[in-house]
């Protein structure tokens, strides 16, 4: 009996200095997180004749985290975006980015990103690296992610965590070459999400 006692008292200290790895499983044990719109926002930001910007975001889309508690810093991530659930409101903006032109969404219904976190900088600031798939062309992509905030949430009774990520590609270099006197080639994607821990 006292050496479970001494054992469970061991396993709360381990768990209560994770603080930063915010996971509550053994020692290797990666915990998958899930999330989408409802938890979450993925935006992306353009620039256009130089002068003005425009923010439009992703309605559907899927995510799967994959955390390590004793190496936080090496987590994975998965995204599938539904290219044709996507908003912008500008006057003929959709249709023209579900056109062939960009997303090309009856050929191209989805785009992705996999990749993990590189193990470098802290959970305040830290690099994100891996492919970003569009029009099914693949680019190495990657992002700064940040941990922005942490504490526990009354209503839900559990700890709350907000994130998040960001880079910029080249719309170009996916075959995105339409409207290039308009239309900034370089696009900023931009995501945040608050996971129940």
């Amino acid at each position: 009996m006292e050496a479970a006692m001494a054992m469970l008292t061991g396993r709360r200290v381990l768990l209560a200095g994770l603080g930063a790895g915010m996971l509550a499983r053994p020692a290797r044990a990666r915990t998958r997180y899930v999330f989408d719109q409802n938890v979450g926002r993925l935006e992306f930001v353009a620039r256009h004749l130089g002068v003005l910007s425009s923010t439009g975001r992703f309605e559907d889309f899927s995510s799967e985290l994959f955390i390590d508690p004793e190496r936080p810093l090496t987590t994975s991530v998965q995204v599938t975006v539904r290219t044709a659930a996507v908003a912008l409101a500008y006057p003929g903006a959709v249709e023209l980015l579900r056109s062939p032109d960009f997303f090309d969404v009856e050929r191209h219904p989805e785009a992705t990103f996999r990749g993990a976190a590189t193990g470098e900088g802290s959970l305040a600031r830290f690099p994100l690296a891996g492919d970003l798939t569009i029009r099914g062309i693949t680019r190495p992509f990657r992002m700064e992610g940040r941990l922005l905030d942490r504490r526990r949430d009354a209503a839900l009774g559990r700890e709350v965590a907000d994130f998040s990520a960001g880079g910029e590609m080249k719309r170009s270099e996916f075959g995105m070459t339409a409207e290039q006197a308009a239309i900034s080639d370089t696009i900023r994607l931009n995501v945040r999400v608050r996971l129940i821990v």
